[in-house]
């Protein structure tokens, strides 16, 4: 998943994805119920993710990453090759992009200056379209009320998100993406403005053969637009598996 995020809010692709495959989702370092430990690096939470594999034994997987997910992806699919049958790139980029730099500089000051709960309010200002705020009010709310319900995990501190924040600066993979050989699907949000559709369209040109698709909202297009996002991804998987 994504950056702050866990688990849970993979929720609305299980559907789609166990309709005829094992689905196989974990929190990062420092997020939902995994260790407090701040990530450093993407190497680090990739190889987080090979760990997690040899644990339960399970030889190659497709490995579907969001955002920070998919960057985390790229890494585990470049240093361990082995490990992927294939790749499912969601909403995510390859190199530093300064738009995206400029964004995390002010995210770095209102974490440290107004605290995670502020933060989180700002996200969600560039999570989805103004479109869907006007439509899915209760959408929204529903998820940001999910963030301190009874029984879930506790809310990522300064500390941790910062961490995260260090770690998507460091990426920068480009170059090395024309090396991956596995089915590959990349997709993007025309509107997004987290994560341009520019980053995307990169990884797409330089892997080969990928796949590319490009939805018309932003970066929440996997509720946005769940049911073509999910249908994108079941058909992916059908075509490969």
């Amino acid at each position: 998943m994504g950056f702050g995020l866990d688990q849970r809010y993979w929720a609305a692709q299980v559907p789609a994805v166990t309709e005829g495959n094992r689905f196989i989702t974990f929190d990062h370092r420092g997020t939902g119920r995994s260790s407090r430990i701040p990530a450093t690096s993407m190497d680090e939470m990739a190889d987080d993710a090979v760990k997690l594999l040899d644990h339960l034994e399970i030889d190659k997987a497709m490995i579907f990453g969001a955002s920070m997910g998919g960057a985390i992806t790229q890494h585990l699919a470049l240093n361990h090759p082995d490990r992927v049958s294939g790749l499912i790139l969601a909403i995510t980029w390859a190199r530093p992009i300064e738009f995206m730099r400029r964004q995390h500089t002010l995210a770095r000051k209102v974490i440290e200056q107004m605290g995670e709960e502020e933060f989180t309010q700002v996200a969600l200002l560039w999570m989805f379209s103004p479109q869907f705020f006007e439509m899915g009010a209760y959408v929204i709310d529903q998820l940001m009320a999910s963030l301190q319900a009874p029984g879930a995990p506790q809310m990522m501190g300064a500390e941790e998100l910062l961490g995260q924040l260090d770690a998507i600066e460091k990426h920068d993979v480009l170059a090395d993406l024309p090396t991956i050989d596995v089915p590959t699907l990349v997709v993007s949000g025309k509107m997004d403005v987290m994560v341009p559709a520019l980053g995307g369209r990169e990884i797409a040109a330089a892997i080969p053969n990928a796949e590319y698709v490009e939805f018309e909202t932003g970066h929440g297009l996997m509720i946005e637009e769940m049911e073509a996002f999910n249908k994108t991804i079941r058909g992916f998987l059908d075509r490969i598996t």
